[in-house]
């Protein structure tokens, strides 16, 4: 045997696998919970939400800065499931006119794009995410059903759960958003709760059926909401730390950005808000966990949750013409600027001051043992303004 064939098989073993059988298939299953307040949900007792690791994230961007979006369901789905704050997937209300720029796909056509014979399923209740938004990006799919009740979606999810493939399916239960319009926190907002997680909780265990019944696959649940609500529960869209508040929950433990906040000193929002992880996070997980490669020219805002992290809270100040990010590694972060790399670093160095300035908008990517993570700049645009919704 080959010195080389010996460290990989060294390897394998000490990874726990044997290099004998071939890699476990990746599923995923996203579960989208709409308007679902996490403190809420935390209080109710037996919640499903208990057999999930989770965590508090954010959504609606860094308010003030170009990544800013409003906290409403067209740019909180959108954003969930292409990795990117609205600046870049341009879907920036509630408007149905409106449809994801092709440059910034959601996870149906990049997933279609890697693996042509998947199956990939989108089942919601909110059709403008099937039927506007995503609607040429999901034109392949195997399924694309919109306009369910949540029981119609939970079933028609457990359906393809049984009998399909089944390699990517994101399911959307739009009735906790509903119940909050009608009448804010209180006792109507409690049962759609319940009923949503007594829903998840189904889904759990065909998950864990199915892996029982096939243990070559390997499964990833991902559980998250696309936006927080307003003070009494009947409203949201706006910049408050409760509606930018949402959560990131997964049956696979998590990497450190999830687990261990990381504060961005110069800018940490509400309550240290931008310390957690933001929503932008969900799409990099999945591709990752579908074995996907995280590319620079992909330009993803979000930060991975599933093994190395890269850089985190990676972030500009215009004023001062420098990228900040956070990280203790010793490695060296590659920093692109518009597609062209400027300069190799120690990444503890945790800052660069652009020679050529900001004055003008910018995409830079910093690539840090081949995880990318992206910031926009914009530097003379006004803030995004937010208006409420009733979404």
């Amino acid at each position: 045997m080959s010195l080389s064939a010996l460290l990989l098989l060294t390897g394998l073993l000490l990874k726990g696998c044997d290099p004998r059988e071939p890699p476990r298939q990746p599923k995923t299953l996203i579960i989208g919970m709409d308007g679902v307040q996490l403190d809420h949900y935390e209080a109710l007792p037996h919640s499903n939400l208990q057999r999930l690791y989770y965590g508090k994230a954010y959504a609606g961007g860094i308010t003030g800065r170009a990544s800013e979006q409003g906290t409403i369901s067209g740019p909180g789905w959108v954003t969930l499931l292409t990795g990117v704050w609205a600046n870049k997937h341009g879907v920036v209300s509630n408007n149905e006119s409106l449809r994801v720029d092709p440059a910034f796909p959601s996870l149906f056509k990049r997933l279609r794009q890697a693996m042509p014979n998947a199956y990939i399923a989108s089942v919601v209740n909110w059709p403008p995410i099937n039927t506007a938004y995503l609607l040429e990006d999901a034109q392949r799919n195997d399924v694309r059903d919109s306009g369910l009740t949540d029981q119609q979606v939970t079933e028609r999810a457990l359906d393809i759960l049984d009998k399909t493939s089944a390699d990517l399916t994101f399911v959307q239960l739009d009735e906790p958003d509903q119940a909050g319009h009608a009448s804010g926190f209180g006792s109507a907002y409690d049962l759609a709760l319940r009923e949503a997680d007594g829903r998840l909780g189904r889904l759990l265990d065909k998950v864990e059926e199915r892996s029982q019944a096939h243990p070559d696959e390997d499964w990833l649940v991902i559980l998250s909401t696309d936006h927080g609500r307003d003070q009494d529960g009947q409203g949201h869209g706006g910049t408050s730390e409760q509606e930018k508040t949402i959560f990131i929950a997964s049956n696979k433990r998590l990497n450190a950005e999830l687990t261990q906040p990381s504060i961005p000193d110069d800018n940490p929002g509400p309550n240290n808000l931008y310390s957690y992880a933001a929503q932008t996070a969900v799409a990099p997980t999945v591709l990752r966990h579908m074995n996907l490669d995280l590319l620079p020219e992909w330009k993803l805002d979000g930060t991975p949750l599933l093994g190395d992290t890269g850089v985190r809270k990676a972030r500009a100040d215009e004023a001062s013409d420098r990228l900040l990010w956070n990280s203790s590694s010793q490695g060296n972060v590659i920093i692109h600027k518009n597609d062209q790399v400027m300069v190799e670093l120690s990444a503890s160095q945790q800052q660069w001051r652009d020679p050529q300035g900001m004055r003008q908008g910018a995409d830079y990517v910093l690539e840090l043992d081949g995880t990318p993570a992206a910031v926009r700049t914009h530097p003379m645009s006004r803030p995004f303004v937010i208006e409420e919704s009733s979404y």
